[in-house]
């Protein structure tokens, strides 16, 4: 810009400088009409190789660049460097977007990129494959329109996406779990991971513990019989007996085992179930505190606070099994004449079921582990206690098919808090 203004001016001042030259010489009209001459040759000049400029902008390439004369000839220098810049960078571009490409196509997951909008920029093959993406005709299109599936609109409306969810596409029969992230000013990122595989071996354990269980039972059932029978008889020796004694108390724990194992297994199950019941919570507490006053025989203090209007849609036996392994686990680390909390409430448009002890407590290391199957904090004790290690294992099962969740805090010598969170959803008011 400053070279074509010195240019300007130089010839500016050049044009006056012959002005004056000329009419000293000729004529004033004389001088007039080859300054006018030599302006407007000047200016087709410009025009020239404006004409150039335009003709090669249709078609740029650095071998039909012209060379150009004067302040143009710099002009077409500079445009030369910034083109021969602009392609290096085009190229190494091209070749890191393509590094992008083919690590996307290397990964296992599928890759799904998509604007505020939810509509498709790009996908990778296994991501196509996955969810029947048809590159050609559904990119620019939201990806609920062309996968739909009530799950996965509901989790892109929501925008929560701190956890995955999982879906089904019947088209190929895959289990798809999926993953969205906020990336850029306003995209996103979905990964889909098939779980179609994982899902099946998933199953077959199921079946297997399941059948494995069931196999058990009545064998057991026997055994246990014929102990009790040994027991009766006054014929055996103290020794003897104390044997039959402890052989009863593993044949005990082992149908504790069992039958916890198969009711987690049916807990985990998402079929042949009936998850809509209306429990009414007032005669469920009744039974629970029956249960529970059997099982404490009055060695604790047990407060309850019930909000009997606050009734459940969901599976009886479940939300009961889930109740009761709260309590009993209170109870069972709790010491003698401790206090142990119950409370059923509604606290901000969920119903809250709460136990909170004065027990033992949970060092902090283990307060996430709790809840997975057969992990004990304290094993000896576990042990001797009669538990299972399947507990909190059932309660986590029960509250995933009712779309709730537990929470846990717990601070060691000091006690334990247990919250059971159901959703709104859920709630049957009187």
């Amino acid at each position: 810009m400053q070279d074509i203004r010195w240019s300007t001016f130089w010839f500016l001042l050049l044009e006056i400088f012959l002005y004056f030259i000329v009419s000293s010489i000729f004529s004033q009209k004389f001088a007039v009409i080859f300054v006018l001459v030599t302006l407007i040759l000047f200016i087709f000049i410009h025009i020239f190789w404006i004409y150039k400029l335009s003709k090669w902008v249709e078609s740029p390439s650095l071998k039909n660049l012209p060379n150009g004369t004067g302040i143009w000839q710099n002009i077409f220098a500079k445009i030369y460097r910034t083109y021969r810049q602009q392609k290096k960078s085009q190229t190494q571009l091209t070749s890191t977007l393509d590094q992008f490409i083919q690590a996307a196509e290397a990964i296992n997951d599928g890759i799904i990129g998509v604007n505020e909008e939810n509509e498709i920029l790009w996908s990778n093959k296994k991501a196509q494959r996955m969810l029947n993406i048809n590159p050609k005709k559904d990119y620019n299109q939201p990806i609920n329109y062309i996968f739909r599936n009530t799950a996965l609109s509901n989790y892109l409306v929501k925008e929560n996406y701190e956890e995955p969810i999982s879906i089904h596409n019947p088209t190929n029969k895959l289990d798809i779990e999926i993953k969205a992230t906020f990336f850029g000013e306003s995209h996103k990122l979905i990964t889909c991971r098939d779980l179609t595989s994982l899902n099946k071996i998933e199953n077959l354990r199921k079946d297997f513990v399941s059948n494995f269980s069931h196999e058990l039972k009545t064998p057991l059932t026997v055994i246990s019989g014929f102990l009790e029978t040994l027991e009766d008889r006054k014929t055996i020796d103290d020794k003897s007996k104390e044997i039959i004694l402890l052989m009863s108390k593993q044949a005990h724990r082992m149908k504790k085992l069992i039958d916890d194992l198969l009711l987690l297994s049916n807990v985990e199950s998402d079929y042949l179930h009936n998850r809509s019941e209306k429990i009414i919570m007032k005669d469920m507490f009744r039974k629970l505190k029956n249960e529970v006053s059997l099982i404490d025989q009055q060695q604790h203090k047990i407060i309850y606070s019930i909000n009997s209007e606050i009734n459940l849609y969901g599976s009886k036996s479940e939300v009961y099994s889930a109740f009761i392994n709260l309590l009993t686990n209170a109870i069972r680390y709790t010491d003698k004449e401790g206090e142990i909390s119950v409370s059923w409430n509604k606290i901000n448009n969920d119903a809250i079921f709460q136990v909170i002890d004065k027990g033992i407590g949970i060092p902090e290391e283990h307060v996430n582990r709790i809840t997975e199957r057969f992990y004990r904090v304290d094993e000896d004790r576990s042990r001797e206690s009669g538990g299972t290690g399947l507990g909190l294992s059932i309660v986590k099962n029960v509250m995933h098919q009712h779309q709730g969740e537990i929470r846990v805090a717990s601070e060691l010598n000091s006690g334990s808090s247990f919250k059971l969170i159901f959703p709104t959803e859920r709630i049957l008011f009187k």
